[in-house]
């Protein structure tokens, strides 16, 4: 369970740290999980809705175990729902007059698509390949799962040496020498 939510955490992560200072985390966060939840959610509740019973992802675990999610995810996935996302956002940025309709749309789903571009890697053809090309082609890359140590961990510490240079770089409470001490008189 650990790797499975710390893989959700990091794509949050990711998509704050892609998007810093220029659209809010409350945006940027869920931009960058949506593609699984939006696949893995709605199959949940199928799931429940219908008494299937849950199955336990291990290294057994095949795509054709969770067949609902994987309809959903081949499409969350895939760089066709990008290119909509950001024709829809430019379409209505630029309908509401804003200066940089495209240069703000890019932002906007830069999230989603590193989460596209970081499980590409990350995914075995037996277990939820990463669809870029859906439905115009079947392409898939045969990676690794995600939760293979020399994959995990790297990522994980790329990922926290960015978010220290970024505090570091905003001078965040956090990293500055005595924040946590109290002061004494």
């Amino acid at each position: 369970m650990f790797p499975r939510a710390m893989d959700v955490f990091s794509h949050w992560l990711w998509g704050m740290a892609l998007t810093r200072k220029k659209i809010s985390w409350k945006i940027s966060g869920p931009m960058g999980v949506l593609p699984d939840l939006l696949a893995f959610i709605p199959a949940s509740i199928y799931r429940m809705a219908n008494g299937i019973p849950r199955t336990s992802v291990d290294d057994e675990t095949v795509t054709s175990d969770m067949p609902v999610a994987w309809e959903i995810y081949q499409w969350t996935h895939s760089l066709t729902i990008v290119a909509f996302l950001f024709g829809c956002a430019y379409y209505f940025l630029k309908s509401k007059g804003h200066e940089k309709p495209g240069y703000m749309a890019s932002i906007f789903v830069l999230p989603w698509l590193f989460h596209i571009l970081i499980d590409i890697p990350g995914h075995t053809l037996r277990f939820f390949p990463t669809p870029v090309f859906h439905p115009w082609s079947d392409l898939m890359f045969d990676g690794v799962r995600w939760s293979t140590w020399w994959l995990w961990f790297p990522q994980l510490f790329v990922l926290l040496g960015i978010w220290w240079v970024i505090l570091k770089k905003e001078n965040h409470v956090l990293l500055r020498p005595r924040a946590w001490k109290i002061s004494q008189k």
